[in-house]
C-alpha cells in the first residue's frame, strides 16, 4: 500500500480545509481549523468514554443523532478544550457552528465541532467568530498540512496519511487522515482528535460499523500515560464523490483494510510523539484466551510507570514487565507464560532463562524495543504501542497551563 504522508484530508475528492492563528494560542501559532466536503457525506463518529464529556462533542452528537447522520463540515480549535464550562461552553460551541453554517449557506445541523487544548476555560468565542470569514475564505484541496498544524497542543509535528487504492479498473477511493495528540493517551481514545475524510460511497450502518471496528484496532491499542480526556473524538465523512460505491462484502473489506491501516499509521506516529518521550515499544501478546485479554496484558504494561520508567532509562529489569501482566485481569497460567525481549527468551516454563544482562541492556536502550508475551493460554494475539516515561513528560505536563 502506497501511503502518502504529504497529504491528509483534502486528497480525496470534493474536500477542502483551511486553518489559520485566530488568537487563541498566545504564541501565534495557528489554531482554527475547518473542513468542508463540497456535498454533503454520510459521517460516522467515535467520542471519548470519559464521563465528563466537553461541549463540542456534545454539540456534535446532537447534530449527529438519528438513523443516518450527514455533515458537510467540521470546525475545530486548539488552544482551549471547552471542557468542564456548564451552559456557557455549550453556547459557545452552538455559537460557533451557526457562524459556521452562516457562512458557509448551510444547515447548522451539517456542521460538527471539536476543540483541544487546557481543560476549565471557557472558549474565546468572540474571537473564533471573528476569525470565521477568514477561514471560510481561505478554504482549498491542498490546505491539509495547515490543518494538521492548527489542532496540534504539545504534538511536537503534524501527523498525517493519505492512500488511493484500487477496486478495479476504472474504479479506486481515496481515504485522508489526519490526528493530534501526544500526552493524556490511553486506550478508548485519549486527548487526541483524528478527522478522516473519503470519496467512496458507504452507507452510514456500514460506514460506523467500519470506523469502530479501525479505531478499536489503532487508537485502542495505544498509551502513553493512562489517561483518558474529555475530548478525544474520531470524525469520518465519506461524500461518495468518486462516484465508486462499496457494496459488497469484499469491497467493505478492502475499505476495512485501508482504513485500518490509515489509522493504525497515526495511532503509532502519537505514541512516538508521546510527551517528552525517547522511545517506541512495541508489545506484543501472544497465545492469549481472547483478543480483549491480550489487549488487557499490553495496556497492564504499557500504562505501568514501573516498566515505562525503566524503559526511560535503558534499565534491563524485565521483571517489572511481567509484574504488570501479572497484575491484569487476563485468564493464564503463570508457568505457561514466555517473555521475550526481541529475539531473546528472558523468562519461560515458570524460570529465568539464561541471557547475558548486556545483551538485554542493549536492547533496552534502543530507540525502538520489542516485548512478546505469550500466554500460552488461547489462540489470540494483539499487539499494543505505548514509550517511556521520562523527566521531560514530568516537565511539560507541570508547565502545561503557565
Amino acid at each position: 500500500m502506497n501511503l502518502k504522508y504529504d497529504r491528509s484530508i483534502t486528497f480525496p475528492k470534493g474536500f477542502r480545509a483551511n486553518g489559520i492563528a485566530s488568537g487563541i494560542k498566545q504564541n501565534g501559532l495557528p489554531d482554527l481549523g475547518i473542513i468542508v466536503s463540497d456535498s454533503i457525506a454520510n459521517t460516522a463518529a467515535v467520542f471519548t468514554q470519559n464521563k465528563f464529556q466537553a461541549a463540542p462533542i456534545l454539540v456534535s452528537k446532537d447534530n449527529l443523532a438519528g438513523p443516518a447522520p450527514k455533515s458537510r463540515g467540521i470546525i475545530v480549535n486548539s488552544g482551549c478544550a471547552n471542557a468542564l464550562t456548564g451552559k456557557a461552553g455549550i453556547k459557545s460551541a452552538q455559537r460557533v457552528v451557526a457562524e459556521v453554517a452562516k457562512h458557509l449557506r448551510i444547515s447548522k445541523k451539517e456542521v460538527l465541532t471539536a476543540s483541544t487544548g487546557v481543560i476549565g476555560r471557557q472558549l474565546p468565542t468572540d474571537v473564533i467568530i471573528e476569525s470565521i470569514p477568514a477561514l471560510v475564505s481561505g478554504l482549498d484541496n491542498e490546505s491539509d498540512g495547515v490543518f494538521s498544524q492548527s489542532i496540534m497542543t504539545t504534538d511536537k509535528f503534524p501527523k498525517q496519511v493519505a492512500v488511493e487504492v484500487p477496486i478495479s479498473k476504472n474504479k479506486s477511493f481515496r481515504i485522508g487522515a489526519t490526528a493530534k495528540g501526544a500526552g493524556m493517551i490511553h486506550p478508548n481514545m485519549a486527548t487526541m482528535l483524528c478527522f478522516i475524510t473519503t470519496d467512496a460511497d458507504i452507507e452510514h450502518k456500514q460506514l460506523q460499523t467500519l470506523l469502530r471496528r479501525a479505531v478499536g484496532a489503532s487508537f485502542n491499542t495505544i498509551t502513553v500515560d493512562g489517561d483518558t480526556s474529555t475530548n478525544d473524538s474520531v470524525f469520518l465523512m465519506a461524500n461518495g464523490l468518486s462516484g465508486t460505491k462499496l457494496r459488497t462484502l469484499g469491497e467493505l473489506k478492502i475499505f476495512e483494510s485501508t482504513l485500518k491501516t490509515v489509522l493504525r499509521e497515526l495511532a503509532t506516529m502519537i505514541v512516538r510523539d508521546g510527551e517528552g518521550a525517547t522511545r517506541f515499544v512495541r508489545l506484543i501478546v501472544e497465545a492469549a484466551a481472547t483478543y480483549d485479554e491480550a489487549v488487557k496484558v499490553g495496556r497492564a504494561i504499557g500504562v505501568s510507570p514501573l516498566v515505562k520508567t525503566a524503559i526511560f532509562g535503558g534499565d534491563p529489569n524485565w521483571g517489572r514487565v511481567l509484574s504488570a501482566v501479572g497484575n491484569c485481569e487476563a485468564r493464564f497460567n503463570p508457568a505457561k507464560v514466555e517473555l521475550r525481549i526481541g529475539s531473546y527468551s528472558v523468562f519461560k516454563k515458570n524460570e529465568p532463562q539464561k541471557v547475558d544482562l548486556s545483551v538485554i541492556e542493549h536492547l533496552f536502550s534502543q530507540k525502538e524495543i520489542e516485548m512478546t508475551i505469550r500466554l500460552n493460554a488461547g489462540r489470540e494475539s494483539a499487539q499494543v504501542f505505548t514509550c517511556d516515561l521520562s523527566y521531560d513528560y514530568v516537565k511539560i505536563n507541570g508547565e502545561y497551563t503557565t
